[in-house]
């Protein structure tokens, strides 16, 4: 499971140890260029591999938004965060 937080401009200026104060010490931190991964679940390096490529294929291909409403647009333009968390 994952959420995506659109809201973060200053993601790319946040240093790993913001994000293991904000999500705790377990939390696995990922850069892909303006956006920043983290994984709350303890995912396999071969996880960590296929989530970036799936954030990559949306990226590029436009699809980080099902909704292609004007503020979804306006959001693309700046850094993010995408959590991923185990659902209990």
């Amino acid at each position: 499971m994952h959420k995506i937080n659109r809201l973060n401009p200053e993601a790319k200026y946040r240093s790993d140890e913001y994000y293991k104060q904000l999500y705790g010490k377990q939390a696995l931190i990922t850069r892909l260029g303006y956006i920043t991964i983290i994984h709350l679940d303890r995912p396999s390096k071969k996880e960590i591999q296929k989530r970036k490529e799936e954030i990559m294929r949306e990226e590029i291909a436009g699809e980080t938004f099902s909704d292609n409403c004007a503020l979804c647009r306006e959001f693309d333009k700046h850094a993010f965060d995408i959590v991923y968390y185990m659902q209990d």
